[in-house]
């Protein structure tokens, strides 16, 4: 492991806030000639981000729901693996939504960088991003598979880990079949469907539920399933 590389995982172990870790990775990404980095992480149609783009840009990207036609993150998806990419390559200025979000992020200083893909838990997808406002950057000395995935988990559970550390606990905290019933919900799968996947009783699957609603003082499924992502439990 080089210094450069060494120096950064010791920084994101260290991270006591995601001030910290946005320090570490900015420094990463100047050190290796790139201006900014991202953080995505998606599951369905789903986003989470952690980033260092201009602000416009991130109200842009995620209230147009870029994200479902961004072709890094549609390219990190279909090859799981490292990958440059420059938006020179791009359809350019017209009215499609592609042409229209390249101009933008063009507009924005994200025209090239680096994409290092890993595959998450129950289909998600997470990518870590170093982008630059050239037209080309060399890629070469962070093209090595094994020290991107190894970047990208380091700040994944460093994130998860800060997460978990900040959340507001429920009055009483929820028994590891009620999450496993309630991580199952939130991917949209009924009780029966529940009880098929895990081999537990219907109305088994369907206590864990009502007794994680009881705890949560929960209404109702989906508001259940919108508190335990608020909390990080899933």
């Amino acid at each position: 492991m080089d210094r450069v590389l060494s120096s950064l995982i010791d920084m994101l172990d260290a991270s006591l806030d995601e001030q910290m870790i946005k320090s570490a990775l900015k420094n990463f990404a100047q050190f290796h000639g790139y201006d900014r980095f991202a953080y995505l992480q998606t599951e369905g149609l789903e986003i989470k981000t952690f980033n260092s783009y201009p602000e416009p840009w991130q109200d842009i990207y995620l209230g147009n729901k870029y994200s479902r036609i961004d072709p890094v993150v549609t390219e990190a998806k279909r090859r799981r693996e490292t990958f440059a990419w420059s938006a020179e390559d791009w359809p350019s200025r017209g009215s499609s939504p592609l042409r229209k979000f390249r101009d933008e992020a063009v507009d924005h200083g994200i025209r090239s960088g680096i994409t290092i893909p890993a595959e998450g838990s129950f289909g998600s997808t997470m990518m870590l991003t170093f982008a630059s406002a050239q037209k080309r950057i060399d890629a070469s000395p962070l093209l090595d598979p094994r020290t991107g995935l190894q970047i990208v988990m380091a700040v994944h559970y460093r994130l998860k880990v800060l997460a978990a550390s900040t959340i507001i606990r429920p009055k009483r905290m929820l028994s590891p079949r009620e999450i496993m019933c309630v991580t199952w919900a939130a991917k949209g799968r009924g009780t029966q469907e529940t009880a098929m996947l895990t081999g537990i009783n219907a109305r088994t699957v369907q206590h864990y539920l009502d007794s994680a609603r009881e705890k949560f003082d929960a209404k109702t499924l989906p508001q259940l399933v919108a508190m335990a992502k608020d909390r990080g439990l899933l």
